[in-house]
């Protein structure tokens, strides 16, 4: 193939992949506005329910996922009862937890409403075990709540990328032995492709281990 006909190729798979991205974007989209939809014919927890939907389809810049996320703060915060307000917020904040990437949508919503969470469940236990729990334990079961919602136990970017990257240099290696394993076998590509898989592999293992 001529040097001419590679960079045509090249362009066409550029192409295709590219249209393939868009049309994934567009679904994507697609399927949030009609969960909107769905979410707005809604009251109460099924529109949390709708709305929440929403939301786990949230890529950056689309419009839908902040009208989801009001949709959800104005349901929760004029409920009554006690166990769906806590329901309703819990629902938000994992929902955006949930679309974290290498970073976190949202997350000045999520600060907003721990405080929140960590009232009515402190509130909720004391309900639920009134003869183990008094109104007098309320600050440190709020305490304890907020200390527990405040941990972040997201994985770690940094050794997240080193898995996926040595995991792709692993496999790498070993496909690279197989096709040097060829009579006659050269000696010093294959002590090349060991050394790399086990780099790779032993760098897959601390990632795993450390993210």
């Amino acid at each position: 193939m001529t040097t001419r006909g590679v960079i045509s190729l090249i362009k066409k798979v550029i192409l295709i992949s590219f249209s393939f991205l868009v049309l994934f974007f567009i679904r994507i989209l697609y399927m949030q506005n009609v969960y909107l939809s769905e979410c707005e014919k809604l009251q109460g927890v099924e529109k949390v329910k709708a709305c929440e939907k929403v939301i786990l389809f949230h890529f950056p810049l689309s419009p839908y996922t902040k009208k989801a996320i009001n949709s959800i703060k104005f349901e929760c915060d004029n409920m009554t009862k006690e166990k769906e307000k806590l329901y309703c917020y819990e629902t938000l904040r994992s929902s955006l937890i949930q679309i974290r990437s290498f970073y976190q949508p949202y997350k000045e919503v999520i600060e907003k409403i721990k405080p929140k969470i960590a009232h009515l469940r402190a509130v909720e236990t004391i309900n639920w075990q009134f003869n183990k729990y008094s109104e007098q334990d309320y600050e440190k079961l709020y305490k304890d709540n907020l200390m527990v919602l405040q941990y972040d136990n997201a994985p770690s970017v940094l050794w997240s990328s080193v898995v996926v990257f040595s995991l792709l240099g692993w496999i790498s290696s070993v496909i690279f032995i197989v096709f040097n394993l060829r009579d006659p076998i050269k000696i010093s590509s294959l002590i090349f492709g060991v050394l790399g898989f086990i780099l790779f592999f032993s760098l897959w293992i601390i990632g795993l281990w450390l993210s």
